[in-house]
């Protein structure tokens, strides 16, 4: 601060009550300052650890869709691969019920 407490009571006399509330006035005014600037501070600091969180989940999102695009891939190779197995079954079954 810039001034003491004993510096106000002492000029007290010859301020008044005038004084004295702008004296209050004035260090209420300091604390709300200090307030905001606390509060600034520890903003910013949560904004960016949101953003790196968020940027983290973006990157782990990507990643998985990679992989379901993968997974998805393979399903249709296995369902073509099954599909072809049942028609040569079916195939190799209407031959051997013809011959009988």
């Amino acid at each position: 601060m810039d001034f003491s407490i004993e510096a106000v009571l002492g000029a007290l006399p010859q301020a008044g009550f005038g004084g004295l509330f702008m004296a209050v006035l004035l260090l209420l005014f300091k604390r709300e300052a200090s307030a905001q600037s606390r509060f600034t501070e520890e903003y910013d600091r949560l904004k960016t650890t949101y953003e790196s969180e968020l940027q983290s989940l973006r990157e782990q999102i990507s990643a998985l869709q990679a992989r379901i695009e993968e997974l998805h891939l393979k399903l249709d190779i296995e369902r073509e691969e099954r599909r072809r197995a049942e028609d040569e079954a079916a195939q190799a079954r209407r031959t051997i019920q013809g011959l009988s």
